[in-house]
Order: structure tokens, then sequence, then C-alpha cells
């Protein structure tokens, strides 16, 4: 079981520090230039997203979200976040303090994937 983490994969980077039983599991290793990615019990995963939902079903399930609903608004930002590249960023920083202007989390009461993933896309 290992995982690639592209250096400036920030989203996993923080992922693997919050579920640090995922990173003594597994195999880690830095790679530069190319999409991170996961072999986990004989599945293959590539791309922040997609890494970040299998180590997350493994792992740390409520990252995910813990209803039907929750995981879609989970999904739904981490699309958002990884559609606006550095020239948006600032946009998409502000859709994000407006929808943190009154909650602490960006899906539910609990840290999910979507801020993980929302705050390595907007973070400088």
């Amino acid at each position: 079981m290992s995982v690639s983490v592209s250096t400036n994969d920030l989203a996993l980077k923080l992922l693997l520090a919050a579920v640090p039983e995922a990173a003594k599991a597994l195999s880690v290793d830095s790679v530069a230039d190319q999409l991170s990615q996961l072999d986990l019990d004989g599945q293959h995963a590539e791309g922040t997203n997609a890494v970040a939902h299998l180590l997350a079903a493994k792992y740390n399930s409520e990252l995910a979200g813990t209803t039907d609903a929750e995981q879609a608004e989970v999904s739904q930002w981490m699309t958002m976040s990884a559609r606006h590249g550095p020239v948006e960023r600032q946009t998409f920083a502000q859709t994000l303090n407006t929808h943190l202007a009154q909650r602490t989390f960006l899906v539910g009461n609990r840290l999910s994937l979507a801020d993980l993933v929302a705050f390595a896309n907007v973070h400088p």
C-alpha cells in the first residue's frame, strides 16, 4: 500500500496530517511533476480528489460526509475548488469567506475533505 504525493499537492499533505493512521500504514513518497497516486487494497487512484476520497473511505469516512447530502456537498466543494486556478483564486476565496461567515466548516460541523481541498487550492 503506497501513496505518491506530488510535491505541490498541499491538500493530500494536509489530509495525511489529519489522518495519521493513514500516513503510518502507507508508504508515502514525494514525487515531482506528476499527479498524486494511491495504490490501496488492490485499488488505484490518481489525482487529488480521487486519492482523498479513497483515503477517507479507508481511514476516516466522516471526512467525506456522514449523510448522502453531506457527501454530495463535500464533492461539490472539492469540484468547485479544483476548477479555480490561480487566476480565479481570489474570487473563490471570496466565495469561501461568504459561505464561512456563519459557520466554521464548509460542510456540517466538522472537518471534511472539502475544507482541506478548498484551503489547499486558495493557499498561496
